[in-house]
């Protein structure tokens, strides 16, 4: 109710500036519907007449005088004619929308509000008149039962009279109901169509179990409109929906004297797990049932001390937790972390790195992957007493942490399993167009340099794929960074890892050959390496590592500029 009582407004807006489009849309909904009633029925139709003598009801007495053949043929096409009639409604209902939704946007008199606002526009135009044609077409609809079989009138009102109480009954019961049927509103008027239809043919079973059935032809056609009334009034629910999540755009828009203000956001199940209560719940529970670490806070006057970060667009949460005892002296530390659905699959890949083992990885202690309300968590070992570090100890941190990770050999079934999901460097290599390389060239010498490079493109190819592979993080350098008592780096964020050639991932600079050196004869007391593993090849995969970045965000400027690193 709250969604009609908002568009209440809009729709007296819309019928102010463009009564002509509202009038038109409906009645191409209603030719439309027409259609579709048409497509359903006469096919029936055509298949009883050609299973022999039989004359048709609900047919003109023209059309029934004619020879059967010839009614077969009409018929074949009134069913061609009547998706033609259907599909051409819809085209013209897309068009009178468009060009409605611009005369409604010119009759505001707005400025600029929010971006992508022409189609926002278009499609809040289009669902506001569709809503209304929807039910217009619901109301025939009831009066053609009625006058078809007026029972199953009677079913139709009583099921979607006692489907809404049930709905209030059950939220105000439940309130987190309400959520859960916003989440899956349209899978629940697929449900609510089927259903009341289903009610229908279960009334007709019964009357026909009584003997008190009537024509067959008008039943069937009652039952086509019963189920086109339903699904209009479905749409209608859907399109309100739909208008109630965008009422601020939507008011803006079309209102002249409403101004354009971001609504608050939502809160969803995601955010209420990080209330301080909620939380608290959660994270006891799942130390004591998963970690095994039993704490009653209220008999020992232990404490948990939480600080919550937030990562990627707040998609991801990590609550460092301190276990306090009374004197507050820091016990114990973990690291929780939780991932919305929106980052399911980082979520997976770090659990797939991680889990494996962390051994020879700068990484706290993994301790499990788990869920809580239905989201990813992710548990670590954290030492409070690590600090975080930034300033001129964050550039020696990131190099000894790329080292570390150069060291590292990734597990074969790990490899495995990445060449499975992710395309590799050579193979991303060979979509670099040339052509648009070319067009980018600051000048003749640097258009003839990116011609030997094309033809040095299959060697340098080669020379990569022949690199053993590393685990590269690429976005080390941003994230948080912690310096053990004993002097070592660590980081608590692996999601979106790559495997990449030996080398990728360095940042180019002047010291990248002196860097990469060191690096590798680090590395090789650590891992095996095999001979071709130089620095020299490691810096070609790192520089052709910043060429495909450049190249695949199409800044081909940025990749001509590297072709003559590339050629050296």
């Amino acid at each position: 109710m709250g969604a009609i009582r908002s568009c209440l407004p809009v729709y007296r807006a819309l019928m102010a500036h463009t009564p002509g489009h509202v009038v038109l849309v409906v009645g191409a909904v209603l030719a439309s519907q027409l259609g579709v009633l048409l497509t359903l029925w006469l096919p029936w139709k055509l298949v009883v007449m050609l299973a022999g003598p039989y004359v048709p009801t609900l047919v003109p007495h023209a059309i029934t005088a004619l020879p059967q053949k010839t009614q077969v043929l009409l018929i074949g096409g009134a069913i061609v004619a009547a998706y033609v009639l259907h599909l051409a409604a819809e085209k013209l209902i897309d068009w009178l929308c468009e060009r409605g939704a611009r005369r409604q946007w010119r009759a505001s008199e707005k400025t600029g509000l929010f971006n992508n606002q022409s189609k926002t526009a278009r499609q809040a135009y289009q669902r506001l008149l569709r809503s209304i044609a929807a039910v217009v077409f619901a109301a025939v609809a009831m009066v053609a039962l009625a006058v078809l079989h007026p029972p199953l009138l009677l079913v139709c009102l009583l099921w979607c009279g006692l489907v809404p109480l049930a709905l209030h009954a059950s939220t105000a019961w439940r309130p987190q109901l309400a959520h859960a049927l916003r989440s899956s509103l349209n899978r629940f008027m697929g449900g609510f169509v089927q259903g009341g239809f289903f009610c229908a043919l279960a009334y007709i079973v019964w009357q026909y179990w009584r003997d008190a059935l009537p024509p067959l032809q008008q039943v069937l056609v009652a039952l086509i409109l019963l189920r086109q009334a339903l699904q209009q009034i479905a749409q209608a629910v859907l399109h309100l929906a739909a208008l109630d999540r965008q009422r601020s755009q939507v008011r803006a828009l079309f209102l002249p004297d409403v101004q354009w203000q971001a609504p608050a956001a939502v809160r969803s199940p995601f955010d209420e797990l990080l209330e301080p209560v909620r939380r608290e719940e959660w994270m006891l529970d799942l130390l004591g049932r998963q970690l095994g670490v039993s704490l009653d806070l209220h008999l020992d006057g232990r404490r948990l001390d939480v600080q919550t970060r937030t990562m990627a667009a707040g998609n991801i949460k990590a609550l460092f937790v301190k276990v306090l005892d009374a004197d507050g002296a820091v016990q114990q530390g973990f690291l929780f972390k939780l991932f919305d659905h929106a980052r399911d699959a980082a979520a997976q890949q770090e659990a797939d790195l991680l889990g494996g083992g962390t051994a020879g990885l700068p990484a706290f202690e993994w301790l499990g992957s788990m869920r809580v309300g239905g989201y990813a968590c992710h548990a670590m070992r954290w030492n409070p007493r690590a600090r975080r570090i930034d300033g001129a100890e964050l550039a020696r941190g990131v190099l000894a942490l790329r080292t570390q990770l150069m060291a590292f050999e990734p597990p074969l079934e790990l490899v495995e399993r990445y060449r499975r999901s992710r395309v590799a460097l050579p193979e991303r290599l060979l979509q670099v167009r040339f052509d648009a390389l070319a067009q980018a060239a600051a000048d003749t010498s640097q258009a003839n340099d990116i011609e030997t490079l094309r033809l040095a493109w299959p060697g340098l190819l080669q020379a990569v794929h022949a690199m053993p592979l590393q685990l590269v993080l690429p976005d080390l350098s941003g994230n948080a960074i912690y310096r053990e008592e004993d002097g070592s780096f660590k980081i608590h964020h692996w999601a979106d890892w790559r495997l990449e050639p030996l080398g990728a991932g360095w940042p180019l600079s002047q010291r990248i050959g002196t860097d990469l050196a060191h690096a590798l004869a680090q590395a090789s007391a650590t891992r095996v390496l095999p001979a071709g593993a130089t620095a020299k090849h490691a810096e070609l995969a790192a520089r052709l590592h910043e060429f495909e970045r450049r190249h695949a965000r199409q800044n081909y400027q940025g990749a001509a500029n590297m072709v003559a690193g590339l050629l050296r």
